[in-house]
């Protein structure tokens, strides 16, 4: 499967990685680090469009997103939120591809963006 994210719907770049000394010790437990994590209010949090291309046999080339509103035609578009995990995206994929729920079935993940210049990486 191959996702494509609107411009206007990616997420924001990741925060910077803190200095070695803002590292917290070794004693410091898993607790600390899940708190710190922004917990997202699904029922305060507008969702955001998830345009997933599936594809039998593999991915789509970056090729086939060159030009906007020539995408490939097999189109699935999933509302979500930016905390969704992959296997809920599965599911939805699911929900719609009957492919999809073979017992065979492998799905994969490829994100396809706009990079600075624009250009679909």
């Amino acid at each position: 499967l191959s996702c494509v994210m609107e411009p206007e719907q990616l997420p924001p770049p990741p925060p910077p990685v803190p200095a070695a000394e803002d590292k917290p010790s070794k004693g410091s437990d898993k607790k600390d680090a899940k708190e710190s994590t922004t917990e997202i209010d699904r029922e305060k949090t507008c969702p955001l469009l998830l345009r997933v291309f599936p594809k039998i046999g593999g991915h789509h080339t970056v090729h086939d997103f060159a030009e906007r509103g020539r995408e490939p035609k097999d189109e699935v578009q999933i509302y979500t939120w930016m905390d969704a995990t992959l296997r809920e995206l599965t599911d939805l994929v699911k929900e719609v591809r009957h492919e999809a729920r073979k017992p065979t079935a492998r799905i994969g993940f490829a994100f396809v963006y706009p990079d600075k210049m624009g250009r679909n990486v």
